[in-house]
């Protein structure tokens, strides 16, 4: 992707870091408010050396603070919005707790609400703990009833009584009691601010929990805010990224075990299914300018599904993926995804444009991108040999097509933020205006939008009505029909005039057809043979078309040009036939023109006065 690096190696600190961690336990956090920020960093521990909050600055461990069990999830949050700022909490995730930290003390612990147990479950330990079912038949035919239930829905003294053998079974039922309720267990989560997109604005914490529930919890009482199910049916969370305003509007994405991202809205009593993938989950990352998702599998790909949950494109990885983050990077107006494989290649993609390839010696295990110390773009990547790598994007990088040696493809430009001009004096009360006046104008709107598909119904259906087709299409593209209509009348000389405009091709087999209202015209020839017409030639066919006249004649038909009241027995329909097609190729209307008066016949005048007489008599009756 080009021979110049875009990144600057950062060294990282002693040998003695050796971190092992997940995707979930990394945040880079202002601490002390003094804009220099640190990187926390939750991790499991190796061998003797127990779980650890790290605090990192820069490449350098500055302290720790020991855990009490393996960390799920590393946030900071700030629970309020008064100036001047308080330093941030951290909340840390265990597996039924959370532990918030402030100035790195403990300063409060949050316990999941305790889990109602299955009805049938409670039925089967109360035949357990009765000493007469104490033997092994009963016991045998109680444990096959658990273990015909659903492992998801079991306590723990249920699946660790399942693990036991037949005496040990029979012996912890000597003393075994019924299960107590069981508190849920943490499976994932993540941040979502509650009414300002400000970096430092309040943000509330979201858990999602293994029974498949996401819970809201308030920034400054720690208590449930909402509480909401995932699905109708039970999935299991892996990942969550949460988008919006809680007291706005918002979207919660939810990636789960079971081969699906699910999506959370505002005011929904329930999630929804959003789409199923063909492989499991490795990681995704959602978008901040459409919304749109990203998702790697274990299948090797990479795909970009819509805010609605369709796949718009995928691509095939060389190999199998193992870890992917979002690289914003708002100087260029331009968000990379940086996806990790198991060959050490880390590839940066804008849409499914290849950007920027970086080579680790090692498996990447975790990356992050963001400010860490003063450097607002920085690389974080830790490995599973548990080394830290940091890479500082230098502020001459260039990620576009031509800097990157590719193609642009329609899928690039998606994450760039338009160019909006600056708002004038202008727009404000224009939009000022809009919202005072919005269900007039929406009202108005809807009357012009039916007002233009009437219209454009009554054009439709004028047109087909009409049949007019003077240009022919597909095959007979060359032809075209007109009509010339000479006289004063009753009889006209009608003029049909064929053109070949091809300079190639001659054509052969057409007919011309006559269509008119027999009470009004009477054509002598309705139907003419078409010659061969060579190339570039036309072909004149004169016809004479008279004009029928009743016994009664309404005066109002010579004047029809000014009255507007021709009618369609004015109309004569020319149509263009082939041979070997049912339908006719080309169609014309010819309107005729109104005979003149003084050309009438001496009777036929005659009868327009006894018309009139008609009239007369029929008002004066009425």
């Amino acid at each position: 992707m080009g021979g110049i690096s875009r990144w600057l190696d950062v060294e990282a600190g002693t040998d003695d870091i050796d971190l092992n961690t997940l995707p979930s336990n990394l945040s880079l956090t202002d601490l002390q408010n003094d804009n220099e920020y640190k990187l926390l960093v939750g991790d499991l521990g190796r061998g003797e050396e127990g779980p650890k909050l790290k605090i990192f600055k820069g490449a350098m461990q500055i302290s720790d603070i020991t855990l009490p069990d393996f960390p799920l999830g590393v946030e900071s949050i700030y629970s309020s919005d008064s100036t001047p700022r308080s330093s941030p909490l951290i909340a840390v995730a265990f597996s039924t707790c959370i532990y918030v930290y402030r100035n790195l003390k403990l300063y409060y612990k949050y316990y999941l609400p305790n889990m109602e147990l299955n009805t049938s479950e409670m039925e089967i330990w109360k035949q357990l703990t009765d000493p007469v079912n104490h033997n092994e038949e009963k016991v045998l035919a109680l444990t096959d009833s658990l273990h015909n239930m659903p492992q998801k829905v079991l306590s723990s003294q249920s699946r660790n009584f399942l693990a036991l053998t037949l005496e040990q079974q029979l012996e912890f039922l000597e003393n075994a009691k019924l299960p107590k309720k069981s508190a849920s267990e943490i499976s994932c989560i993540t941040t979502l601010k509650m009414s300002s997109v400000d970096k430092y604005a309040m943000r509330c914490l979201v858990v999602a929990t293994e029974d498949g529930e996401l819970i809201i919890l308030d920034p400054q009482t720690f208590t449930q805010i909402h509480l909401v199910r995932l699905c109708t049916v039970k999935k299991t969370p892996y990942q969550m990224v949460a988008t919006g305003l809680y007291n706005v509007d918002y979207r919660i994405t939810v990636a789960t075990r079971e081969k699906s991202v699910c999506l959370l809205k505002r005011e929904w009593k329930e999630g929804r299914l959003l789409f199923n993938t063909d492989d499991h989950i490795v990681a995704m990352e959602t978008m901040t300018s459409d919304n749109s998702i990203m998702v790697i599998c274990t299948d090797n790909t990479l795909s970009c599904y819509s805010r609605k949950g369709r796949k718009q494109w995928s691509i095939l990885l060389e190999h199998r993926p193992v870890a992917m983050t979002l690289l914003p990077i708002m100087h260029l107006g331009v968000t990379l995804t940086a996806v990790a494989l198991s060959s050490g290649h880390v590839y940066m993609f804008e849409g499914k444009a290849k950007r920027d390839t970086i080579f680790v010696r090692d498996v990447v295990s975790v990356m992050k991108f963001g400010q860490l110390g003063q450097e607002e773009h920085v690389f974080t990547i830790i490995t599973a040999t548990g080394n830290l790598m940091l890479k500082i994007l230098k502020r001459t990088a260039d990620f576009s097509s031509q800097a990157a040696g590719v193609e642009a493809c329609a899928g690039a430009a998606a994450g760039r933020p338009w160019l909006l001009p600056k708002k004038s004096k202008l727009f404000l009360e224009q939009s000022m205006r809009e919202r005072e006046n919005a269900i007039p104008m929406h009202i108005k709107f809807q009357h012009d939008l039916n007002r233009l598909r009437l219209q454009a119904a009554k054009a439709l259906l004028d047109a087909y009505d009409k049949c007019d087709n003077v240009v022919g299409a597909g095959h007979l593209e060359p032809i075209r029909l007109s009509a010339e209509v000479e006289g004063m009348g009753p009889v006209f000389r009608v003029t049909l005039i064929v053109e070949n405009t091809s300079t190639e091709k001659a054509v052969i087999g057409l007919a011309i057809l006559f269509l008119v209202h027999s009470t009004a015209y009477k054509v002598y020839n309705p139907y003419i043979k078409v010659p061969l017409i060579s190339p570039g030639n036309r072909l004149k066919f004169p016809t004479k078309v008279e004009e029928v006249f009743g016994e009664n004649i309404n005066p109002d038909i010579f004047f029809r040009n000014v009255t507007g009241q021709a009618g369609e027995g004015s109309q004569v329909k020319v149509l263009l036939l082939k041979e070997g097609k049912t339908n006719p190729v080309l169609a014309a209307t010819v309107t005729m023109p109104p005979t003149d008066p003084m050309m009438i016949p001496y009777d036929k005048i005659q009868a327009t006065s006894d018309f009139n007489q008609d009239e007369r008599n029929y008002e004066s009756r009425s």
